[in-house]
């Protein structure tokens, strides 16, 4: 069901983008930016979210979201020639979807990649750090030795 509701934001967000840049510089149909961005939606999502933001993180994420699109909307509308309609039209929407993306991928890591099963509550931060990267918590502090000479005396 996470899954579920991180594609629909997804495709609401890709939708929105798409539906602003396209129709500027190119002449698509409604249902064919609908396509596309479903297309896009279910493709990015598996290659940029579930792929490349646990393996690497956010911005990295980000920016593989930014070339998967431009390349995808330059491929699609213009089949790699060097006009620039589809150029423009590629690089504001890449440009666009790159900000949606980077708050898209702090939600899924937080709430789809963060749960091992549906039941479980999210990890902590520190059960997220790597070892090395833990400290340990004493349980004695350096002045309980102090603290104990004097209640016995």
């Amino acid at each position: 069901m996470r899954h579920l509701v991180a594609l629909l934001i997804k495709y609401v967000l890709l939708t929105t983008v798409f539906f602003a840049i396209l129709p500027l510089f190119l002449d698509i149909s409604s249902a064919g930016v609908l396509l596309f961005s479903l297309l896009m939606t279910l493709l990015t999502y598996a290659i940029g979210d579930l792929w490349i933001l646990p393996r690497v993180g956010n911005l990295t994420a980000t920016f593989a979201d930014f070339g998967l699109i431009f390349f995808a909307v330059w491929l699609a509308f213009d089949g790699l020639s060097i006009a620039a309609p589809a150029l423009n039209a590629a690089f504001f929407s890449a440009l666009l979807a790159a900000f949606g993306e980077a708050l898209f991928h702090s939600y899924v890591t937080g709430r789809v990649l963060s749960y091992q099963r549906a039941d479980e509550k999210p990890k902590a931060v520190v059960e997220r750090l790597s070892p090395s990267l833990q400290a340990e918590i004493a349980e004695e502090w350096p002045h309980d030795d102090e603290n104990r000479e004097e209640q016995k005396s």
